[in-house]
């Protein structure tokens, strides 16, 4: 049975297919010639498929959303998204795609006759339409064509309250869908379109409301939790107590769009430099998309300011040439301030207490230190980055439901090392080959997780790998950087030849590119991070700036270190997401030892009680006692504590008192869906348990 339903958007495309999948432009002059006029790179051909998706949108994404669901049912609910399939004309013709059952076909305008009886040969459960028969009254007719057809198989329920109350929300009121199908839910869908037509702020508007859904959501939960199933006065007191509390937690998924491209790429013909309407629009379509899935929100910044990105590119270029680490946290405030500008008071407060965030921007907001924090956004809240450009390419990625990965089971790692082993090579292909024996201890330990390794020293060895270890999760590549600035492309030496993984490849779901600069976003440059999410993978994790090779060493340990952990039932982490946030958040101690081996020798050393110092910080001084808001002062704090107990009071001063340290691990970026990759999930683990035979 098919619970998803799978909408197809058709559009005329002018290509008839002959364009690859990614541009790479080798001078300015072939990059100019290439303009299309808009400043994320969104085609033409796309221009007629938007207001299909935005229709779309309104539609049920599963079979579950017609049904009358149980409060937990609802809560269950982790990345549901509509199943959009953007399609050019052609691939009708050429390419089968008779694997999928299509709900519903939408042709642009310009599409033949032709296509559409193609579309109708495969029977659309909903049919087939051109854009202009969509209308508000279809809305509730394929609603209750839904229902229909659902209600006499799998589950004996009711309809969901509200089933025939829709309304076709256009512009900026698109913000209310994500509120609208937990609306529904609760019976309120009348509630929400006269508060959203009826105020001056739609996006706090729906904020507010979904908020409080989400909190009246929480509160049913927990009171079915403690065995209270009937209203009265005692339920009612229950409620109003714990509703107050729900709402100050805010547990709510923050969906954020930010556009806005580096001078340089503007420089290169390459991107506009004003946002099209059309798209502003693609932009908000995938925000409302992302936020609908996450049962979240979505707000909206304006353009990214010149000043941001000069400000950043000037970072990434002074951590590539040599800089100081006040400079670097200088850096990171004055970031702050001016990100700062771009949001108002309340999306300030929204961001911070945010459950998660998910990221439309080529802009790296996690490392601003916002205004009263001690430490970039991204060491307290878990962030999910989706560059916007080429904006063709990232809305059709978008529009498509990702599938998700569990760890907790399995999890197998193909390690290609692309690091000569020579002379020259010598220290950094030390630290590669220390991560590949902890890996290899690690095999040894836990049944569930393994390695594959092999040197690749050209192109066609490391392709012939990838395509040997299709069955692994994550493909661990080991490489020197190579940022060429001139070209404004980033990509990793094989061996002696520079690879982008432009190629057409199947790439395992995680891609982890321990090489330096390997996504730089200051300049805007085309970078290999990107290619690998354009290749299928559903996360990657890339670096800004170099990086040293034996920090490098302990952040990838401390990433593997969680994910075994995971397979013996640690609970510390849900997701890579998580874990991530988990590492940069509790890196302090390891950056504060790099910066000093007198330090790091005396935090190895024992103290009196026989212990090594690292240790008894680890697994006693610091437990509970870090906040991620404040992680440097409060390990600070403690180190402090334990040096005057020994009585060492001022010792380390030089960098116990100051910033005079490298915060390495900020400079990392995971993009795609790292949100998506389990460590841990009960619904998993259950699966797992009772398979299906």
């Amino acid at each position: 049975m098919e619970y998803y339903f799978t909408y197809f958007v058709v559009f005329k495309s002018n290509d008839n297919g002959l364009s690859g999948p990614i541009v790479l432009f080798k001078n300015l002059e072939s990059a100019q010639k290439n303009n299309n006029g808009t400043m994320h790179l969104l085609d033409d051909d796309l221009n007629g498929t938007l207001g299909a998706i935005e229709y779309i949108m309104h539609l049920p994404r599963n079979e579950f959303d017609v049904y009358d669901l149980d409060e937990e049912l609802m809560a269950s609910s982790y990345d549901t998204p509509h199943q959009i399939v953007i399609v050019p004309d052609y691939v009708l013709i050429n390419q089968k795609i008779d694997n999928i059952a299509p709900t519903m076909f939408i042709l642009t305008e310009d599409c033949s006759k032709d296509i559409k009886n193609n579309c109708e040969k495969r029977n659309p459960l909903l049919g087939t339409y051109y854009t202009h028969e969509l209308s508000q009254e279809l809305i509730k007719k394929h609603w209750e064509k839904i229902w229909l057809s659902k209600r006499t198989n799998d589950f004996e329920v009711e309809a969901v309250k509200d089933i025939n109350i829709h309304f076709r929300l256009e512009g900026e009121k698109l913000k209310a869908l994500p509120a609208l199908y937990i609306s529904r839910q609760f019976g309120e869908t009348n509630d929400l379109l006269l508060e959203i037509f009826n105020c001056s702020e739609i996006e706090k508007k729906c904020i507010d409301i979904q908020w409080k859904n989400i909190s009246h959501l929480n509160t049913l939960i927990l009171m079915k939790k403690k065995g209270i199933t009937c209203w009265d006065d005692k339920a009612d007191k229950v409620y109003h107590d714990e509703i107050v509390k729900q709402m100050y937690k805010f547990d709510i998924s923050v969906v954020i769009t930010f556009p806005g491209i580096p001078k340089l790429q503007k420089k290169y013909g390459l991107s506009a430099s004003i946002l099209s309407e059309n798209e502003k629009r693609a932009i908000r379509i995938m925000g409302v998309h992302r936020a609908i899935a996450r049962g979240g929100i979505l707000m909206e910044l304006p353009c990214a300011k010149e000043e941001l990105y000069k400000k950043y590119g000037e970072l990434e270029q002074r951590c590539k040439n040599g800089t100081n680490n006040k400079y670097i946290w200088k850096t990171f405030s004055d970031l702050g301030k001016l990100l700062g500008s771009c949001f108002n008071s309340f999306q300030i407060e929204v961001l911070k207490r945010a459950k998660d965030i998910t990221i439309f921007s080529d802009f790296p907001i996690g490392l601003a230190i916002l205004e009263n924090d001690e430490v970039p956004l991204q060491c307290y809240k878990s962030i999910s980055y989706r560059p916007l450009t080429p904006l063709t390419r990232q809305l059709q990625l978008e529009l498509l439901k990702k599938n998700q990965v569990y760890l907790g089971k399995k999890c197998k790692v193909a390690i290609a090392e692309c690091i000569i082993n020579n002379d020259e090579n010598k220290y950094v292909y030390l630290m590669s080959d220390l991560v590949r024996s902890t890996l290899i201890d690690m095999e040894k330990k836990y049944e569930g997780f393994s390695v594959a390794y092999q040197q690749t020293y050209s192109v066609e060895s490391i392709l012939e790998f990838i395509k040997n270890n299709q069955d692994a999760d994550i493909l661990y590549i080991s490489a020197h950087g190579y940022y060429n600035i001139k070209q404004n492309m980033a990509g990793i030496m094989v061996g002696e030849e520079f690879w982008m993984a432009s190629e057409d490849i199947k790439v395992p779901p995680i891609v982890i590119l321990s090489a330096c600069h390997s996504s730089p976003r200051g300049m805007g440059a085309v970078n290999i991070a990107d290619m690998f999410i354009r290749n299928g993978a559903i996360s990657v994790l890339g670096t800004f700036i170099p990086v040293n090779a034996h920090r490098n060493l302990i952040l990838m340990t401390r990433l593997f270190t969680y994910i075994v952990e995971a397979q013996h039932k640690s609970r510390q982490y849900k997701t890579l997401s998580d874990a991530w946030c988990g590492v940069v958040a509790t890196n302090a101690i390891h950056e504060l030892m790099a910066e000093s081996k007198s330090f790091n020798k005396w935090m190895h050393d024992t103290n009196s009680k026989g212990k090594p110092r690292i240790i008894e910080f680890q697994l006693e001084r610091c437990v509970g006692k870090l906040r991620s808001t404040h992680i440097y002062s409060d390990t600070i704090k403690i180190i402090k504590e334990m040096l005057a107990e020994e009585g060492m009071e001022g010792k380390f001063g030089n960098i116990l008192n100051t910033q005079d340290f490298f915060p390495e691990s900020f400079f990392y970026q995971f993009i795609g869906y790292p949100e998506n990759i389990f460590l841990y999930n009960d619904i998993f683990e259950e699966a797992y348990s009772n398979p299906i035979l």
